[in-house]
């Protein structure tokens, strides 16, 4: 994927103006382009290097020239050069392939390690420059390695074969519509933690001899297989690296004139809402997890993200959903054991999120030349608009699933005057022979008592379904009552007014905006206490 988006940024301003002849002015030429997007300083270091080979260009990314000018006690180690073959063709894209594939980078710094190496590594693809992105290539590599330490961690890791591909095509309504997937075979991660030695005496006592340190604990994850998928609706690629492109070209300045910061404003708004759709999703299958307490194993674990773009009505949304889960010998009580969750989905979101009128105003008010970019209005006018308007917090339906027992959940908490109101839908099956487990417990273990009565409480409050099922519905009001299943179960909060003890002195409350500089609440002497 690194590659791939190296490749994407080196040859986005390549045009067919001088796409046809691979020559040493098409080179000078296409380096002029890149300096728009690594600057002049790097081309004219060899960071970015381009020249004629045969009928391609070679284009050179030198990690070791970068890292030259920086501080030895920084950064200090072995650098790879990656090197692409770009061969234009007739319609104005490009063929894009490995030449000189990256190896290995091994880094240390004051702080750490870092080793990465991959072995076999291949990238070809067409780009296309009115894309911004490659509209179809594949990589592949043999395998990889990493190691990352720090003081008393390390993280080691191993993986392959690993294969991909990213593909790309113009949306009709603007943007480009973009799709990526790797699938990465016989993944290994392991984490180790080394105990810290003692520190020394500082009260003169005698050191105590030393002892053989404690080996280190270790935690390993590994799975057969890892998948990546990844989508993009409308994604404004081009826009995005015209932007990168000013940054670029003005890295250098240090006070913008006004027509310089409207360019800028004008190319931030370009860029919005930056995408209309992204999706992605990250797959363990068969993952293995060895602990200190024993090994604990799971069939599936998936994260998922649903985003929405930078819109008036937004809706952005992340789920974890795992299944087949074991575990070791625990130390927890038999009647326990069944209770221990098989498969587990949690999802959650906000709705009802509206960026754009926040980063339009942002933009509107930015002013680079002062201290602080933002001014004090603009954000006490964004804290006012967010507790007007605030988001939507959203359950997406997520479960917990037992031996014996089921139980979900979803809703939605809306902040009104930043008040929470909320409903909550709760289903469980097997309640009753989770009940019965509770009760047979309890003949043995007394403490197992308290949980007997808060479930048979929870038994009374719900409905049965005609599927066997309980179901609770919780609402909560602004005023703070809770019901379920439309019967109270607690009542208001407390009401605040001037003569409370606890009152605020020398505030004024309100719809729970606090003023610190007012002197009386003569507004609402019965706001809602915070």
């Amino acid at each position: 994927m690194r590659r791939l988006l190296f490749a994407s940024l080196l040859m986005t301003s390549a045009w067919p103006a001088f796409a046809q002849t691979v020559d040493a002015d098409g080179a000078k030429a296409l380096a002029d382009t890149l300096a728009k997007y690594f600057g002049r300083s790097a081309i004219e270091g060899k960071i970015v290097n381009v020249a004629p080979a045969g009928d391609n260009y070679r284009i050179t990314l030198s990690l070791a020239e970068l890292f030259k000018g920086m501080p030895s006690r920084g950064i200090n180690g072995d650098f790879i050069s990656s090197d692409l073959l770009a061969r234009p063709l007739a319609d104005g894209t490009w063929n894009i392939s490995t030449a000189t594939p990256p190896d290995w980078i091994d880094t240390s710094t004051f702080t750490g390690s870092t080793y990465w190496s991959v072995k076999n590594a291949q990238m070809n693809g067409v780009f296309d420059p009115k894309l911004g992105t490659f509209s179809k290539s594949d990589f592949s590599y043999d395998g990889m390695k990493m190691r990352v330490a720090a003081g008393t961690q390390a993280a080691d890791v191993t993986a392959g074969p690993v294969k991909g591909q990213l593909n790309g095509m113009a949306n009709p309504a603007g943007g480009v519509d973009m799709g990526y997937t790797q699938t990465t075979g016989n993944f290994v991660e392991t984490i180790s933690l080394k105990s810290p030695l003692p520190a020394a005496p500082d009260d003169g006592a005698v050191t105590p001899a030393p002892t053989l340190p404690a080996p280190p604990s270790k935690v390993v994850f590994s799975s057969g297989e890892v998948t990546y998928s990844a989508d993009a609706k409308g994604a404004r690629n081009l826009e995005i690296l015209d932007l990168w492109a000013y940054f670029v070209a003005h890295s250098d300045t240090k006070t913008l004139t006004d027509p310089q910061q409207a360019e800028l404003k004008g190319k931030i708004l370009a860029v919005l809402p930056i995408w209309e759709k992204l999706t992605g999703t990250y797959r363990f299958a068969g993952l293995d997890i060895d602990t200190p307490l024993g090994k604990f194993t799971a069939k599936n674990i998936v994260q998922e993200v649903d985003f929405d773009g930078v819109g008036k009505d937004g809706g952005y949304h992340v789920a974890l959903r795992t299944n087949g889960l074991t575990y070791p010998p625990l130390p927890i009580p038999d009647w326990a054991k069944p209770l221990l969750p098989t498969d587990v989905e949690l999802a959650f979101g906000a709705e009802s999120v509206d960026l754009d009128t926040l980063v339009k105003a942002a933009v509107a008010d930015m002013d680079l030349r002062r201290d602080e970019p933002f001014s004090d209005a603009f954000e006490s006018n964004a804290a006012a608009a967010f507790v007007t308007n605030p988001p939507k917090v959203v359950i997406d339906k997520s479960m917990v699933r037992t031996a014996e027992s089921e139980i979900t959940v979803e809703g939605e908490v809306s902040f009104a005057g930043m008040k929470p109101t909320s409903r909550t839908t709760w289903e469980m099956a097997g309640f009753d022979a989770a009940l019965d487990r509770l009760n047979n417990a309890a003949e043995h273990e007394p403490e197992v008592k308290n949980y007997v009565v808060f479930a048979k409480l929870a038994k009374d409050f719900g409905t049965q379904l005609p599927n066997g099922h309980m179901q609770w519905i919780v609402d909560q009001q602004a005023d703070g009552s809770v019901s379920v299943n439309g019967n109270p179960v607690k009542g208001p909060d407390p009401v605040a007014t001037p003569d409370d003890d606890d009152a605020l002195d020398g505030t004024t409350l309100d719809d729970n905006i606090i003023d610190p500089d007012a002197g009386s609440d003569s507004d609402d002497a019965n706001a809602p206490k915070q």
